[in-house]
């Protein structure tokens, strides 16, 4: 081959050689094997089908490629180094995304891209075998093959859709050979709901093959059940999150969010990992030096806060000084000083502990700086990165359904109001329920409020009790942290909270785009394509 890369990304690096021999300037491979031989076999086909999904799995919590820089420009974390893009993208003003030959992040910007799309290219061509006639036995199991198969093409499609402008789509039905061209997000997310639906008829015929193979979704022996639940969320996952802004978010089809997240995950789903097992989430220990890559922004850190040290260090902004975060909010240390807290901070969290106020050395972040880590998952870190990993919480499918509550053309804040307060209130946070009436009344608790949110003023900067909307954004940033795939950057965008100029998504790697013969391109940027257009939520 003398015309396509052998780094070729997405979906060409699986059929390239195949569709070399259409083109008279290329020279066929001939050590390349047939792929219709290769999936000749119904134990070949099965695992490529359900090894699809340890492939997409990994693709997005096993590797850090996006989403460092993702989660920063969002403000889950902040740092000022240079890995990953973190410091840079996360400056005010936002700058672009480079997507030029030999810029600074390009395996970064490749790395999800590439897996998402090899994961559900590899999961169309085993479903190809099937729909072409090939059996694994019997019916049953070829109905829960075709639901698993589309399911991770549901997944992939998803992950792509949400984090890059444009993907390909592959399909079942398409020849093995052929390179489907590239697609607008919103057609990527489009296809992958047909997918889902896909799956979710198919597991009717599958009844007698339940539950799933342990090896399927490692450590879960997923029932029919559990497993349609699971489709059901990342459903509802997928009509809220393609929104790039208020107006796209505002447009999507909440009764569709609600009738898939009420019938969505019932319990936490989690994905058993490392030990040799071939599974992996945030593998790369960086992520436990803590103030060094991931201290709790400041921004977001202080919505907790009661003691108005949150609006002095705003008005402060981009001079203001860590400052110690008092709260009523149980996932927080108490105690009244950062001594107290710092004692109050465990080695590793009990109870209802998912931040420290840590000890020893303070690691600059200016202007997001804060005395807070994230270490909800410290036990599992201390464990050698080994065991379950919660990529899909239920709070976050029962938050996307109090959204909805908030957003259909009649609002039912009541029920909103319960299912915001299944988190808020074991937290130490007063009820939501019998206390807001309305979208615009604050949440309770006067001058001790949480969270207490900036608003759009930016002289003097000035913050107010946030509303029943802001509330479930609360719940949500608290709950998905670090435990969703980026969620916070794609509902944030969508809510209209990410700073002026921040790109909406990435630009097709210039990899694929070189493969492709096509001209790449860059994202994001104040006044500039794919940029958040005008000042966020909260006056940035």
């Amino acid at each position: 081959m003398v015309k396509l890369n052998r780094a070729l990304s997405g979906l060409l690096v699986a059929v390239a050689l195949v569709a070399a021999c259409r083109d008279p300037l290329m020279v066929q491979n001939y050590n390349n094997p047939q792929r219709t031989q290769v999936y000749a076999r119904p134990g070949d086909v099965e695992a490529l089908i359900y090894g699809s999904y340890r492939s997409m799995s990994n693709g997005t919590f096993g590797v850090d490629g996006i989403g460092p820089s993702a989660r920063a420009m969002s403000w889950e974390n902040a740092s000022n180094l240079n890995n990953w893009g973190m410091g840079p993208r996360s400056a005010v003003p936002r700058t672009f995304i480079d997507n030029g030959r030999g810029n600074l992040y390009l395996n970064e910007n490749l790395t999800e891209f590439n897996s998402q799309q090899r994961a559900a290219r590899a999961a169309a061509d085993g479903l190809n075998r099937l729909y072409a006639g090939l059996s694994l036995g019997s019916a049953s199991q070829d109905a829960r093959a075709k639901a698993f198969g589309w399911f991770v093409i549901g997944c992939g499609l998803t992950n792509v859709g949400l984090a890059y402008d444009s993907a390909a789509i592959p399909s079942p039905f398409d020849d093995l050979s052929y390179i489907p061209p590239l697609s607008s997000y919103t057609d990527v997310v489009a296809a992958a709901l047909v997918a889902f639906d896909s799956a979710l008829a198919n597991t009717a015929n599958a009844t007698a093959s339940f539950p799933l193979p342990t090896a399927w979704l490692n450590g879960n022996t997923t029932t029919q059940a559990q497993f349609r639940e699971l489709i059901y969320s990342w459903k509802a996952r997928a009509r809220a999150d393609v929104a790039r802004d208020p107006t796209e978010r505002a447009a999507v089809n909440w009764t569709e969010v609600h009738n898939d997240a009420a019938r969505g995950l019932s319990a936490d789903f989690r994905i058993t990992v490392g030990g040799g097992s071939g599974w992996t989430a945030q593998t790369n220990n960086q992520w436990y030096l803590f103030q060094q890559w991931t201290q709790v922004n400041q921004l977001i850190a202080g919505m907790a806060d009661v003691s108005g040290s949150y609006e002095t260090w705003l008005r402060a902004w981009p001079n203001g000084t860590p400052f110690v975060v008092l709260t009523p909010d149980l996932r927080w240390p108490q105690g009244a000083s950062r001594a107290a807290q710092q004692a109050a901070s465990p080695a590793v969290p009990t109870g209802r502990l998912y931040f420290r106020n840590r000890t020893g050395a303070d690691s600059p972040a200016d202007p997001w700086s804060s005395f807070y880590d994230w270490y909800r998952m410290k036990a599992w870190a201390d464990a050698n990165y080994t065991g379950p990993y919660p990529v899909f919480v239920k709070a976050q499918n029962d938050l996307l359904l109090a959204e909805a509550h908030l957003r259909l053309p009649t609002p039912d804040i009541a029920e909103a109001a319960r299912l915001i307060d299944l988190t808020r209130v074991p937290n130490g946070l007063p009820a939501l329920v019998g206390q807001v009436a309305t979208l615009n009344d604050p949440v309770p608790g006067g001058g001790s409020c949480v969270p207490r949110v900036p608003t759009r003023a930016t002289s003097p900067r000035a913050t107010v009790c946030g509303n029943i909307l802001e509330a479930m954004k609360w719940e949500y940033r608290m709950e998905t942290m670090y435990l969703s795939w980026i969620s916070q950057y794609f509902a944030s965008r969508g809510w209209g909270d990410l700073p002026e100029g921040t790109p909406i998504h990435w630009p097709v790697p210039y990899q694929e785009m070189d493969a492709r013969r096509h001209p790449f391109y860059n994202m994001g940027g104040v006044g500039r394509t794919g940029g958040a257009v005008g000042v966020g939520t909260y006056g940035f």
